[in-house]
């Protein structure tokens, strides 16, 4: 067979696949397709919003939720395929090396900036920040200093390592068991947050801890225990079937988080729609239509969005002192700031990436 004729049959051959195992073949890619360009909207909407810009920043933080939650278990469901259980010392492993270095250093950074243009630090609020209860510091005590504020959504995933794995284990053995008790913790979560909302709860305690925010998370863990073991195909193939059907849980999901929708209703809605979106996007970003996803600068931005989200408060500080035009400021702070995370990235997170788990490296490949 020729070149030609072999390419030819190739080429038929995958036409031939149904939309769902086209999706597992971009799934079972080593950096699953679209999620960079997907963390990259993400740091980008936190980045704009708190720069004034008129977009929804939480939106942001609820998307990484979601990509977080799918790719923990997407990899956990690998590992426990694989050697048929999961390692716990191993995720720990994985998620110190991860996440401590460039954080400690962060907040190392922060602080000293504090004390150098104000001469104190809110020991307090830095200390939530320090030992990941941010969340819910600023969500019961709401300091008047907002000093590191937006490590409330890294605590929310620390204390999601603690409890998903412990869940994960209970029920690996049998997916459609995992699938359930995740929409039972789903359920009892939203219910949770409903029963708060209307009791008048303040907005500070709903949004940012963990009981209230942990769905999220689980939508994530859902869609890939669902996408593992092939539950809902005829779902998958009508939902990711044409490229612009993402469109339209991506026109949803945009009003919802930017017209002043309550939280009970906003908190609940957005992560389904925006784990449908991941599906979608993961499969349709192979088409023209969203190939932008996967470019270059997106995969970039994706890549260092985690010290992307930590330093861009310093960058807006910088440039916010300057006598100079909005847009300008607007400029500077991303520049700043993804010259301060790429210096994170390659000095601190990248020569350590190698010791998030040694035995077990071909597991990382999804850069979880």
């Amino acid at each position: 067979m020729n070149d030609d004729t072999s390419g030819a049959y190739a080429g038929s051959r995958a036409n031939r696949l149904t939309v769902y195992e086209r999706l597992r073949r971009r799934l079972d890619l080593p950096n699953i397709p679209a999620l960079d360009g997907l963390r990259a909207i993400s740091v980008a909407l936190v980045i704009f919003y708190h720069a004034g810009i008129p977009v929804s920043g939480p939106l942001g933080v609820l998307i990484f939720f979601v990509i977080s939650g799918f790719l923990i278990t997407w990899l956990l469901l690998k590992e426990n395929e694989k050697h048929g259980t999961v390692s716990l010392r191993g995720f720990y492993r994985r998620r110190t090396f991860r996440i401590f270095p460039a954080f400690y250093c962060f907040w190392v950074v922060s602080v000293a900036l504090r004390m150098l243009s104000r001469g104190s630090v809110p020991w307090p609020t830095a200390w939530s920040s320090f030992f990941y209860y941010a969340n819910y510091y600023h969500g019961i005590v709401r300091p008047a200093d907002q000093f590191l504020i937006h490590t409330w959504s890294l605590a929310v995933e620390e204390q999601f390592y603690l409890f998903w794995p412990l869940v994960f284990l209970l029920f690996r053995k049998n997916g459609t068991r995992l699938a359930w008790a995740t929409v039972g913790i789903i359920a009892v979560v939203c219910a949770h947050r409903t029963a708060l909302c209307l009791s008048g709860t303040p907005y500070q305690y709903t949004r940012y801890t963990f009981d209230c925010r942990a769905d999220s998370i689980l939508w994530g863990c859902l869609l890939a225990v669902l996408l593992r073991n092939g539950y809902l195909r005829p779902l998958w193939s009508v939902v990711c079937r044409f490229s612009w059907l993402a469109l339209i849980p991506a026109t949803i999901v945009a009003v919802l988080a930017n017209t002043g929708v309550p939280d009970v209703i906003v908190l609940t809605v957005l992560p389904p729609l925006v784990a449908v979106l991941i599906a979608q996007l993961v499969l349709q970003s192979e088409g023209q239509m969203w190939s932008w996803l996967d470019s270059g600068v997106a995969r970039y931005f994706g890549k260092i969005s985690y010290p992307l989200y930590l330093y861009h408060g310093i960058g807006l500080g910088i440039a916010t002192r300057l006598p100079v035009h909005p847009a300008v400021q607007l400029l500077l702070t991303v520049g700043i700031a993804v010259g301060i995370a790429s210096l994170s990235y390659y000095v601190i997170e990248r020569p350590l990436l190698k010791y998030k788990a040694p035995a077990r490296r071909a597991l990382v490949g999804a850069t979880a």
